[in-house]
């Protein structure tokens, strides 16, 4: 694992980005979770988050195998969850995706904790972020890595799950 980096994306990384959330998409869609398609994460998402130097990559080999985004962005369907006020102020996580063919590595992990280093050293309080209710996968691994959930929103897809992770 020693030939893997994180550092932010830019605008070159842009139609990789691309080819890697079809195939995010395609698996998720495989293993029955209908939680991204055509209209969310586009192509303009992405170009926003890579021109807020927001988006993160991972690399292997020279080659992008995974992302996420964080950002002090609160969805405005996060409104009604039980956020805590000792983890004000806080960075948001969004789009946290790996390429299927790296899943099962703990790279997800890595990269969560790549995020986690980033708030704290932005002097962030804590980290949010939500994640659909019927991706198992997504919901065991914020469980594991000690982000409890704060409520239920319901936002285009159907129910999502606001998680928090005081640092």
């Amino acid at each position: 694992m020693e030939d893997l980096q994180i550092a932010p994306a830019s605008l070159h990384d842009l139609s990789a980005l691309k080819a890697l959330t079809t195939c995010a998409i395609a698996r998720m869609r495989e293993q029955g979770v209908e939680q991204w398609d055509e209209v969310y994460p586009d192509e303009e998402v992405i170009s926003r988050d890579l021109a807020a130097r927001t988006l993160h990559g991972l690399w292997r080999g020279g080659e992008i195998i995974g992302c996420v985004t964080v950002d002090a962005v609160a969805d405005p369907l996060w409104q009604g969850l039980d956020w805590s006020a000792d983890g004000e102020p806080f960075a948001a996580v969004h789009r946290l995706m790996i390429h299927p063919s790296q899943q099962g590595r703990g790279l997800a992990k890595r990269l969560m904790a790549h995020a986690e280093s980033l708030a704290r050293a932005d002097a962030r309080r804590s980290i949010r972020l939500d994640t659909f209710a019927a991706n198992p996968g997504a919901m065991a691994l914020y469980q594991k890595l000690g982000y409890r959930p704060t409520g239920r929103a319901m936002m285009r897809k159907g129910v999502f799950i606001g998680f928090e992770k005081l640092l």
